[in-house]
């Protein structure tokens, strides 16, 4: 039994990387193309293809689910085909032991997605955006015209307005804007600073620093006040500055867990960012969601004729099931469904919906 469950897992994982390198060298090629044509003859080959290098491991992220999907239909319709399952089938390989081996192969890739997503992805991101804000001038966020804008609360009664024009490669932000408003919701207090660096700690030095104070009572004149340099506490950090300039399924699960926290913590909406958490934690089940829809096609008794079909109609489902994880969290979001259930609809649909046929196909046929 060991050794066709070895034989079986080496032929899966062979095809499942000869579509994910397929894919990945069609896709890195389109990029690289894409990327010298649009880049109006100011970026080098040599600096295109390590952009472009860069973002591959995303690219494995998002498509290795699919690509183990094709692979393990590919090789279960050859197999069954060329009578090889059912020679499998007679040794021993029990539709239970087929279950629960494809199921513990696809917690295999589950794990391999974990740690892409994880740590690899994100780095790889957090480095083209270096390479993107040096191309611009050395920052991030440059095409954002109104900068980022973020809420804090530092205390019971003080309630901040935070906006940063730019976050430098090297961490320091530039053109901070702070508006403090009291309990009354009126603008107590405007800091305006040329730099900040943030400093561990929960504060940041600013510098530049013009510091005008707005009275609570009418009558009062103004407080201006410059400094070269100001210590403020906050709570937001430049990582999660940095985090804001990318998508949420780019993030790492922990910066988007702080955001999340982030945004409860000062009373914003954090729902369409709480529903990118959940689908960032079930990601690498899709790999076993893929299995369970993978598995009854080796007990779909055809020639070799029809192989090709089966892996047109398992490219469809897989492709169907990102549609319909997608269209689950924009419902979700409108009609406000709790945040996990958006997120996790999907593989409960297609994961019970594979089992299922599974069954009903090894029971009655």
């Amino acid at each position: 039994m060991r050794t066709l469950r070895r034989y079986l897992f080496v032929q899966i994982a062979a095809a499942s990387a000869l579509v994910l390198l397929v894919f990945l060298g069609l896709v890195f090629f389109l990029d690289v193309i894409n990327g010298l044509s649009s880049g109006g003859g100011t970026h080098s080959l040599a600096q295109v293809m390590v952009h472009v290098a860069l973002e591959v491991p995303g690219r494995a992220y998002e498509s290795m689910p699919i690509a183990v999907l094709t692979g393990t239909v590919y090789v279960l319709a050859s197999l069954a085909a060329s009578s090889e399952f059912t020679v499998m089938r007679m040794s021993g390989l029990s539709p239970r032991r087929a279950l629960l081996d494809l199921v513990g192969l696809g917690l295999c890739v589950a794990a391999l997605l974990f740690v892409i997503g994880e740590f690899v992805a994100p780095a790889a991101e957090r480095l083209v955006a270096t390479l993107d804000a040096r191309n611009q001038g050395g920052s991030f966020g440059t095409a954002l015209r109104s900068g980022v804008w973020l809420r804090d609360r530092t205390g019971a009664n003080d309630d901040q307005m935070i906006n940063v024009g730019r976050v430098a490669a090297s961490g320091t932000l530039a053109d901070v804007r702070i508006y403090v408003i009291d309990a009354q919701a009126r603008l107590a207090r405007e800091v305006v600073a040329r730099s900040a660096d943030a400093v561990h700690g929960g504060y940041w030095i600013l510098h530049g620093v013009t510091d005008t104070t707005f009275p609570a009572t009418p009558g009062t004149p103004l407080r201006v006040r410059h400094t070269d340099a100001l210590d403020w506490p906050t709570t937001v950090s430049p990582a999660m500055l940095e985090a804001l300039l990318l998508d949420p399924s780019h993030m790492s699960l922990t910066d988007l867990w702080r955001y999340v926290q982030h945004l409860r913590a000062n009373g914003q909406a954090a729902q369409r960012d709480e529903i990118a958490l959940w689908r960032k934690t079930l990601y690498p089940f899709s790999a076993v969601v893929m299995m369970l829809l993978a598995l009854p096609f080796a007990y779909l008794h055809a020639r070799s004729g029809q192989i090709s079909w089966k892996v047109f109609g398992g490219i469809m489902l897989g492709i169907s099931f990102i549609l319909t994880t997608v269209l689950s969290s924009r419902l979700g979001l409108v009609a406000s469904w709790p945040t996990w259930l958006a997120a996790a609809l999907p593989y409960f649909l297609y994961g019970g919906a594979g089992l299922g046929f599974f069954v009903w196909r090894v029971r009655y046929h």
